[in-house]
């Protein structure tokens, strides 16, 4: 799913999310076993097309929970604006499309995915034997699931994910002092890599989730935005630091986006820094020398212009380790304090692992 349209779909989501009005009624169609097909369209829109939308009378009346339930009882579809602030019309029968293709089987469910694909509008199907509401969206499609379930799961999944996030700051911790000691190979690098691709991927499915638990899901989605806090900044400041040739900001958020659909193979991720390896031996016997923007960025907080003006001067971040405070100077941007802070937590680092 593109990124554009999946951000579409997940605010459609939140619209039937616990808490609001929309979920209210389609709670009380369900508890009251009943089925429902609901088109969300602007009535301009609606007028324009009711070739359509046959049959049926004109309600034209603000929403509520209780006249959608109220209306639910009768046969046909509902249509109600796309701010869902007012009802248009009800016992509405919809003549969609015939040739637009759909893998439902049921009639209301063949309806409402041909009415989403030929207006490229929300639509809103209720089972009345199986009781589940589906959301239709274009060409997307989302069952929603049994609340606790749903709670368990995403519980489940987040506690995963902190578990990843721990081991990836831990990798991180571990590679700083690699990096003052000229050690660091391409796996190594590429192992970390991958496992923040897997973090992020992982979080986009769960998020899904997150926002249809709507207010019941507040403490889930707190966690997991703890659980991605700076992951791209800091794997873009990785991707500077690796990468073949020396990359911009932008440039290396590039790269990023291009790993987010990369498989767990470390070859895929050194192939995509810019390194030409046919093999997982040369990935594991190749050592690199970082440039040093991540421990500039994250460790000392140096703006991203006077890192650029360090790299340029000591290329990587072991010869800028075995500097003096003279030579440090002599860099634009570097003043006596500012070198001294970089010299020190350099230090520091190498001796947290001593």
């Amino acid at each position: 799913m593109g990124e554009n349209l999946e951000k579409e779909l997940l605010d459609k989501i939140k619209l039937v999310s616990p808490g609001t009005k929309l979920r209210k009624a389609l709670d009380e169609i369900m508890d009251a076993q009943l089925g429902a097909l609901i088109v969300f369209i602007n009535e301009e829109e609606f007028k324009a097309n009711l070739n359509v939308f046959q049959s049926g009378f004109k309600i034209d009346s603000p929403f509520s929970p209780e006249k959608l339930y109220e209306l639910s009882k009768m046969d046909g579809a509902i249509v109600i604006d796309e701010s869902i602030t007012k009802i248009i019309a009800a016992n509405i029968h919809l003549v969609p499309d015939p040739y637009i293709p759909t893998l439902e089987t049921g009639t209301r469910h063949r309806t409402a995915e041909r009415i989403a694909k030929q207006f490229n509008k929300m639509v809103i199907a209720i089972s009345k034997r199986r009781n589940v509401v589906t959301l239709y969206y274009k060409d997307q499609k989302h069952t929603f699931e049994d609340m606790n379930f749903i709670l368990t799961r995403v519980a489940q999944t987040i506690n995963t994910l902190e578990k990843f996030r721990e081991t990836f700051d831990k990798d991180l911790e571990l590679l700083s002092f690699r990096e003052i000691d000229a050690n660091v190979t391409l796996d190594f690098v590429c192992e970390i890599l991958a496992r923040g691709v897997e973090i992020k991927n992982i979080s986009n499915d769960v998020l899904v989730n997150i926002v249809e638990l709507g207010n019941e899901g507040r403490l889930s989605s707190l966690r997991l935005r703890e659980v991605l806090k700076d992951l791209n900044d800091v794997m873009i400041l990785m991707i500077m630091d690796y990468s073949k040739k020396d990359l911009s900001e932008e440039e290396a958020r590039t790269v990023l986006e291009s790993m987010w659909e990369l498989e767990h193979k470390l070859i895929f991720f050194a192939r995509a820094l810019g390194y030409e390896i046919s093999n997982l031996h040369q990935v594991m016997e190749t050592l690199i020398a970082p440039r040093g923007y991540r421990i500039l960025r994250r460790e000392v907080h140096i703006p991203v212009t006077v890192s650029q003006n360090l790299v340029k001067s000591f290329h990587t971040i072991g010869n800028l380790a075995k500097s003096d405070i003279n030579r440090l100077e002599k860099v634009d941007g570097i003043g006596t304090k500012r070198a001294k802070t970089i010299l020190h937590t350099l230090k520091n680092i190498k001796k947290k692992r001593g």
